[in-house]
């Protein structure tokens, strides 16, 4: 009998360590392979029902396959399937026309001292940008850092059409206080497309008309103060730009970006600091309307990850410390 018992508690310790050896490599393989289940949970594209406009902050993009992923970039571009990119941190206007191609590309000229320019590019079979962009320099602090970038755009076939507007505000914590001089600024700059004539479309006779409908968007840089975080930054935004007539649209994963953390350590954390406004746009919007962060942070649910040399989170490592978020906008006529 003794013999027997001994038997069965060394087939169970087997047992035991098999389950483990299988968790272990479960793990190792979601890793590897940098993926989740929630990712799943990303909303599909609906070119036909939805225009999905995306912001994304590209890390000093210059085209540099040293620096970037440029096959998973193009990868990227292509499951977003966006209508309207919002883009920041572009370095080189070339490299990033020849990301996407067959795309309509606004640049801006200036770029603060780090040269990161700010850019708006939309698919011309299903977006219409109408006239010129607009750049603010008067977001700059006198030419330090990033201007504004603005362009009114249409939907095909059916609305909504509106004005865009791309930032990258003054960054780290440190920064809050130039950021609190570059909020106003942007408030007035929101005010003056509202009471812009609109340019005139292909035909339509509504060229001279006043648009309110808005969307700013980009990298805010809602870091908060040092050592405060950024609940009370977007706090402080939520009432400036409220004098506008915008309002923050919440982040369905709570997410945008990832940084090294305090640790400083292979450990990964998550920042919301990419931030979408809207101003009115009526019946294409819904009260419950939210925005969706993609890539590293949908594959890692907006949680702590692990990236190291031997075992990388990829999109983090070679395509952008920052993920795409994503807006969708039902094709209705919202004027």
């Amino acid at each position: 009998m003794a013999r027997k018992r001994r038997s069965k508690r060394a087939r169970r310790r087997r047992r035991q360590r098999l389950s483990l050896l299988l968790a272990s490599l479960i793990t190792l393989a979601i890793y590897w392979l940098d993926w989740d289940p929630r990712a799943a949970s990303l909303p599909p594209a609906a070119p036909g029902e939805q225009v999905r406009v995306v912001s994304w902050n590209l890390e000093n993009f210059r085209g540099d396959p040293q620096h970037h992923d440029l096959a998973r970039m193009h990868a990227v571009v292509d499951e977003l399937d966006a209508d309207v990119l919002a883009l920041q941190e572009v370095k080189d206007p070339k490299a990033l026309a020849a990301l996407l191609p067959g795309w309509r590309v606004a640049v801006s000229e200036r770029g603060g001292s780090g040269h990161q320019r700010v850019a708006v590019a939309w698919r011309p079979e299903r977006i219409e940008g109408l006239g010129e962009a607009i750049e603010h320099a008067e977001l700059s602090l006198g030419g330090r850092v990033r201007p504004g970038l603005s362009m009114y755009l249409r939907g095909r076939g059916g609305g909504p059409d509106f004005w865009l507007t791309v930032v990258h505000l003054k960054a780290m914590p440190t920064g809050i206080d130039q950021r609190r001089e570059q909020w106003p600024t942007l408030v007035a700059l929101s005010e003056a497309l509202a009471k812009r004539p609109i340019p005139a479309g292909a035909g339509d006779g509504r060229g001279g008309d006043r648009d309110r409908d808005q969307i700013v968007l980009g990298d805010f840089n809602s870091t908060g103060a040092p050592g405060a975080g950024p609940g009370e930054e977007h706090r402080e935004l939520d009432a400036a730009l409220a004098a506008a007539g915008l309002r923050r649209i919440e982040n369905a994963g709570g997410c945008s970006a990832y940084y090294d953390g305090q640790r400083r350590d292979a450990w990964k954390e998550p920042s919301e600091i990419d931030l979408v406004w809207v101003r009115e746009l009526g019946e294409s919007l819904g009260l419950g309307a939210r925005v969706h962060p993609g890539t590293h942070c949908a594959a890692h649910g907006c949680r702590d990850f692990r990236s190291t040399e031997a075992y990388p989170v990829r999109d983090y490592e070679s395509v952008s410390d920052h993920c795409p978020v994503i807006l969708d906008l039902q094709r209705a006529d919202d004027d």
